[in-house]
Parts: C-alpha cells; structure tokens; sequence
C-alpha cells in the first residue's frame, strides 16, 4: 500500500487511547490552587495517540508557559520527536492541562515548566484491536471517497482544482472557519500562506485553508477533501465566499481554478494493512524558545524573540 493511502486510512481510523507516559512535572508540588483562580483541580489528560502514525514511538519534549492559576498560557516544543504528527498530539494535550501553580515567598506566581512527553510503541496485541477498529470505520468511510473517473494529463498530473460535489456542511463562512478551528489542528502548506488546519471525521478527510481579515474575499474559506476514482487518489476541492463584493468571490474562484496542478496518488485499498508502513521519521531537533508573556526573560537563558510558540492561548 503506498504511504499516501496509508495515511489517508489511518487519520480515519477508529480513535485508539495508546499507552503514553510522561515525567510528573508539578511545579509547587502539589499546592492548593490560590484564592481567585477558576474551580478545579490539577489536571494532565493523556495524549491520544496519533493515528496516522499508529505504531511509532517517540519523545516530545514541551515547555509550558503557565499562570498563577496553573492554566497553560503557551506551549512550546523544544524537541520535537521526528513525527509531525506525535508533536501536535503533545500539543493538543498539553493546551488542556492545569498544573499545581509555583509559589514564591508564599505568593502563586507565573511560571515556565519543561514536560517530556513519551509516546511507547503499541503492543501486537493493540496493533490488531486498532486494526480491526480501524478497518470498520474505513467500511464506513471508502465508498464516501470514490468519485467518478478525473482524466489525467500524460505526465498523471491533474488540475490543481477539482471541483467536489460533496455539499459544504450548513452554515455561513465564518461559523464553518470556527468550526475547523474546534476541530482540527493547523498544519503547513496552506495555499498562497492562508491558514491550513486538518480535520478528519466519518465523512472523510479534510484540509480547510482559511481566508481570513486582511483578504478582499474575507471572509471565505476552501475545503479539500482526499479522494480517489478507483485508478487514482487527489485532492477535490469546494470554495465557499463570504465576501460582501461579488467581485472579490469572483476574483477568488478565479485564482482557485488557476491552483498549479496536482500530482496523484495511488487509489485507495478497501482493505488496510494489519500493520502500515510508517512514514520516514526525521531526525529529532531542539527548537529555539521564544518569550514568555508571563515571566519575564532570565539572563541567563535568552530566548528568541522570533520564535513562535506551538499554541497559544488567544
């Protein structure tokens, strides 16, 4: 099965909770929470473990920028663990977690913390429970990828646009750009530099690029959704403008059609591999740090100015 396939199956696989440790790091050990901080406990929900990688193991190493409450303000990776995907499911966890707050001279004050977050490899055992959850879901979701037949030119590339005849979920521009941004994870490679988060869910999976404040056709956003027609597997695409000119909409379906072309995929299997290739894994590196908007900079740790953080608490 070829890697792109792979991937695409598994970001629709049944959500497995997979074994993950990370170093109890509780700054102030343990102290009550101090008078004027929002209800509840310290709290560090597991990572669920990325399923388009289901199988690898890593570490990410995070720093976390946290309030007087113990609430996280800003995450950073200050080592990535190789896997793009294994650090944005640190991250996920990572903004809902509360931590104990530091205290210093009886006072809670701000603090940055460091979390080495360990991802273990599943065990054979996992690895066939996964497979057939996954296999299920994908019974679901394959007839929903086939389309009719799109010609290819004699190099097998395709328009950089394919119109999708899949209907846009209800709801104006706007409410579907928060939606994507609840439910996906923002990733690189977004057209033209607009913002490009990934959602998977039983209908498919999707890659919203946002068109956001500063744009004429704010505002509007793009969905692609992977495909395939049973020779082939690319991406379809639906644009839906919000824009107030029928001018700015016209010119932005304009510059959409004229997208560089697209290369394809393999078509997709009806079956999946009982255990999918993983893809390459990157050599791990150590991020600069940027500044906490809560502490201020120590001298003898600087940190980048240019530097931006992983996630931040808007």
């Amino acid at each position: 099965m070829s890697k792109f396939a792979t991937r695409y199956a598994a970001l629709l696989a049944a959500l497995i909770a997979a074994p993950v440790a990370a170093q109890s790091i509780a700054p102030g050990g343990g102290a009550p929470m101090p008078d004027g901080c929002p209800a509840g406990a310290p709290s560090r929900p597991t990572p669920t473990y990325p399923m388009d990688i289901y199988g690898a193991a890593g570490r990410v190493t995070l720093v976390l920028d946290i309030d007087r409450c113990g609430l996280v303000d800003q995450v950073w990776i200050e080592t990535d663990s190789g896997y793009e995907a294994m650090d944005y499911a640190a991250v996920d966890s990572a903004k809902d977690w509360r931590l104990s707050p530091q205290y210093r001279d009886g006072v809670a004050v701000p603090s940055r913390v460091r979390v080495p977050v360990d991802f273990a490899r599943p065990t054979p055992q996992q690895m066939a429970d996964y497979h057939a959850r996954a296999q299920a879901q994908w019974d679901v979701v394959w007839p929903l990828t086939q389309v009719a037949e799109v010609a290819a030119a004699g190099d097998g590339s395709l328009d950089g646009f394919v119109p999708d005849a899949l209907p846009m979920d209800e709801g104006s521009a706007t409410e579907l750009m928060l939606k994507a941004r609840r439910e996906g994870h923002e990733v690189p490679g977004g057209e033209l530099g607009w913002p490009a988060l990934r959602v998977s869910n039983d209908r498919g999976a999707f890659q919203w690029l946002l068109i956001e404040d500063g744009h004429p056709a704010a505002p509007s956003l793009i969905r692609q959704r992977l495909v395939s027609d049973g020779k082939k597997s690319f991406y379809a695409s639906r644009v839906l403008c919000g824009a107030a000119k029928p001018a700015a909409c016209a010119k932005l379906d304009k510059m959409v059609r004229d997208w560089p072309r697209q290369r394809a995929g393999e078509p997709f299997p009806k079956q999946l591999s009982a255990e999918p290739p993983l893809p390459p894994q990157r050599t791990p590196s150590r991020r600069p740090l940027g500044p906490s908007r809560l502490v201020p900079n120590d001298a003898k740790t600087p940190t980048d100015p240019a530097a931006r953080p992983a996630w931040r608490r808007r």
